[in-house]
């Protein structure tokens, strides 16, 4: 079983098993380094029953760093041809099968675009490390596998061979300039910093280990009680080696000539869609309400540009926004212009929305095709 397999029985247990250890926690940030990059993530808290909304969490918060918000729901359905989300094949997972599962399927859906780490030319956990941090340094969404401590979290031993729960990144850090080669290399003392998705806790926190102390066999994964014994990297060299990472690079943007799509982000007044605590969960939760904030950053703030916003994924054009609005109004839900000498920020406000809904915004210039 990839994706954490949650229960809210066991989960009550481990939250009372695990307040003991907190304050071991310290520092949970790669902010103690000399050299950070930030993946710009915010985290997102996922839903527990039906194995786990780990993937999926994760890919809402890699989104919403590209602009564009969706439900987990939502984002297991466009990831799985199953429509039973109960089904344990219905997990938007990595590695399944290659190159890279039904993470592959889910970024399409979601026009994103996805860079797989290969695990089958990996030579060692060192590598896949310092792929992952090339990745963060230069501005990508990595989303990794992690096994879990399951005598901490209260899930039946030993846990998956390779990774129990899905996680985005939200930052590395270093004692060497993250530039030129430095910026590619592995060094034992470089740190990861992800968020689990509130897994451990329901108002979610970073989780920060060195490269060296953060890989672990499986054996090794299941023991220790303090809170950085929670989540470590497999270990493993050669054709043993098995870790599973995506990079999100941005949107999908396919214009001839192109991209020419500019960067959004989105920020919910909400971290999480709610707790449900039916397991099996036939049908999703009632949605709750949020504000969502795109924001725009202009390139040049001499050049016009329009935002558009789509309240669904088949309706966001894979590029030629312009040409495809003009064509097809009606996939578009809104549309703003932004005129030259806007400033480098463009804000627009939706309150009161559905966390149940899908709402995607691509900026390009009004020039583009």
């Amino acid at each position: 079983m990839h994706a954490s397999r949650w229960s809210p029985t066991r989960r009550v247990v481990a939250i009372g098993v695990l307040a003991a250890v907190a304050p071991a926690l310290g520092a949970s940030s790669a902010l103690g380094s000399a050299y950070t990059a930030s993946s710009k993530v915010t985290p997102f808290l996922q839903w527990g029953p039906n194995y786990g909304y780990c993937g999926e969490a994760s890919f809402i918060a890699a989104g919403m760093r590209f602009g564009q918000y969706t439900s987990q729901w939502t984002a297991r359905r466009v990831a799985s041809s199953r429509s039973n989300q109960t089904l344990r094949a219905s997990q938007l997972l990595l590695g399944t099968s290659r190159p890279d599962g039904n993470a592959q399927t889910a970024a399409a859906a979601m026009r994103l675009s996805l860079e797989s780490y290969d695990s089958a030319q990996q030579t060692s956990t060192a590598d896949y490390l310092a792929w992952v941090k090339e990745q963060v340094v230069q501005g990508d969404a990595v989303i990794m596998g992690v096994l879990n401590n399951v005598n901490m979290l209260g899930f039946d031993p030993p846990g998956d061979a390779e990774y129990d729960h899905i996680v985005p990144v939200l930052g590395v850090g270093s004692e060497h300039p993250l530039e030129g080669e430095d910026g590619r290399r592995y060094f034992p003392t470089d740190t990861l910093t992800i968020s689990d998705n509130g897994l451990y806790e329901l108002g979610g926190r970073p989780f920060t280990s060195r490269f060296d102390a953060v890989q672990k066999t499986r054996r090794q994964a299941n023991r220790g009680r303090a809170i950085s014994d929670l989540y470590s990297v497999l270990s493993a060299t050669g054709q043993a080696a098995a870790n599973y990472a995506v990079a999100v690079t941005g949107p999908t943007d396919n214009s001839p000539g192109g991209p020419y799509v500019i960067p959004v982000s989105v920020a919910s007044s909400r971290n999480n869609e709610g707790f449900p605590s039916a397991d099996p969960m036939p049908k999703p939760p009632s949605a709750k309400r949020t504000t969502l904030t795109a924001t725009v950053s202009i390139p040049d703030s001499g050049t016009a540009y329009r935002l558009y916003e789509y309240t669904s994924f088949a309706a966001v054009p894979r590029g030629n926004f312009n040409g495809a609005a003009a064509a097809s109004p009606t996939s578009v839900s809104r549309a703003w212009e932004i005129p030259a000498g806007s400033g480098d920020r463009f804000l627009v406000r939706l309150p009161n929305v559905s966390t149940a809904g899908t709402y995607v915004f691509r900026a390009v210039p009004v020039s583009a095709p």
